[in-house]
């Protein structure tokens, strides 16, 4: 009964984090350029000396650097200052040199108060979401009073926040791998692009493009997945769909909704880097792999076969959901067969076939001498999975079978990617 209260005191208290340190940061931002246009005005010869000598210059410096900065400008008397003997004749430029030194550095130590006042509220709001997410973590291992044991799990509540130990091992190793990624700065060419003035935005922008360049995922879910359990964020919101909107906005991403009309509807959100993205993603470092619905249109005649490459990914998708590692069209050495997919999970290895129609003979025998003397094989709906076992079993084939329907509907519902577990089958049968 008290789990919303507790989600939503948790999305108070996060939300809270982030405008804290999103005030905190604009500050910072705002009296640094302060400090750098007071430079300009007061000594800009002098700093472009400096810059001449370390372009990057004076990005970073500390409120020791700009002390010694000023110092050294004021006992050199440059004529870069506006002011002093030589600019007024009178004088006088020393004294108003030390005054704009002594106000700037009354505003600096304003400044450094506020940002350790802020960064300690951070600490003790951190502290508190720690302390409140135990208590949801014990929560949600109670079981729930009046449960009858024959009733399965219990349905998450909307809005729940996963942790990584409750993800499928493929989604938990590259959540892992987006925690200890340092997010680099944005290059010049690419900053009107990025908007790295919105820090938090911008550092989700650089886990969506990591997540495209090095996982080889193609949905829009299963992106949002990593991502979210990454930040800490509930699946499906704005947090996420915001940045990746804005990369698809700038030409660093490609969307489109891919659609399989018949014999039931469903459709797909899927993301690729741009010839840009990849570009950025190059400039940091960052080795691009193929996605898969690179791979499907490459290989498979992936845009006039958008139905299947609609089941392609599906299947996938939800294969990983359910705990299994999957790859689309993978090669196979020294055979005819081309299998759509491979899935893997605790030594058991299927290379599956993904119909929407009728297999042929010859097909499901190829599939058959790779996987051992069976097949293994996902169908549209039960309806084609009911057929295409029946004509297996016809060639004296055993195996294993699932429809898409069954995996994405529950009923006539669309399941909910949160009530997705590696408890959950695969398989729908096996013969």
């Amino acid at each position: 009964m008290t789990m919303p209260y507790r989600d939503r005191a948790l999305e108070d208290i996060l939300e809270a984090e982030r405008q804290l340190r999103e005030t905190a940061e604009h500050t910072a931002r705002e009296y640094r350029s302060l400090v750098v246009e007071l430079a300009q005005r007061l000594a800009g010869a002098a700093l472009e000396e400096r810059r001449r000598e370390n372009p990057n210059l004076p990005q970073g410096w500390s409120a020791e650097d700009w002390r010694a900065f000023w110092w050294s400008v004021m006992l050199r008397r440059t004529t870069g200052w506006k002011g002093g003997e030589e600019g007024n004749g009178k004088g006088n430029g020393h004294e108003a040199l030390e005054r704009t030194i002594a106000r700037l550095e009354q505003e600096l130590a304003g400044m450094r108060q506020r940002l350790e006042a802020a960064q300690a509220e951070i600490v003790r709001e951190r502290q508190a979401r720690e302390a409140l997410e135990k208590r949801l973590s014990e929560a949600r291992a109670k079981p729930k009073e009046g449960k009858d044991k024959g009733q399965g799990p219990a349905k998450r509540e909307a809005g729940v926040i996963l942790s990584p130990e409750e993800l499928p091992e493929t989604h938990r190793r590259f959540v892992e791998k987006l925690k200890a990624l340092t997010v680099p700065a944005a290059p010049l060419a690419y900053r009107e692009r990025l908007k790295p003035e919105n820090a938090l935005r911008y550092r989700r922008k650089a886990l969506i493009l990591y997540t495209l360049a090095q996982s080889g995922f193609s949905t829009r879910m299963e992106i949002d997945r990593v991502i979210s359990v990454t930040e800490h964020l509930s699946e499906r919101t704005n947090s996420v769909r915001t940045p990746a909107d804005e990369l698809v906005t700038a030409g660093l991403l490609v969307n489109q909704t891919i659609r399989m009309l018949s014999p039931f509807e469903t459709g797909l959100a899927v993301v690729r880097l741009s010839e840009d993205g990849k570009a950025l993603c190059r400039t940091w470092g960052w080795e691009v792999v193929e996605s898969e619905w690179e791979r499907i249109l490459r290989l498979h005649q992936g845009a006039e076969q958008e139905a299947h490459t609609v089941m392609l990914l599906a299947f996938a998708l939800h294969a990983r959901l359910r705990g299994w590692n999957a790859s689309v069209l993978p090669e196979v050495d020294g055979t005819n067969a081309v299998p759509d997919a491979l899935v893997e999970r605790d030594g058991e290895r299927w290379y599956v076939e993904v119909e929407r129609g009728d297999g042929s003979r010859r097909k499901w025998k190829n599939l058959a001498a790779l996987n051992g003397g069976k097949v293994a094989l996902c169908a549209a709906d039960e309806e084609g999975r009911a057929k295409l076992v029946r004509d297996c079993k016809a060639e004296r084939l055993g195996g294993v079978a699932a429809d898409l329907r069954t995996l994405i509907f529950d009923g006539d519902s669309p399941r909910k990617m949160v009530e997705i577990t590696p408890t959950n089958e695969l398989w729908m049968e096996g013969w």
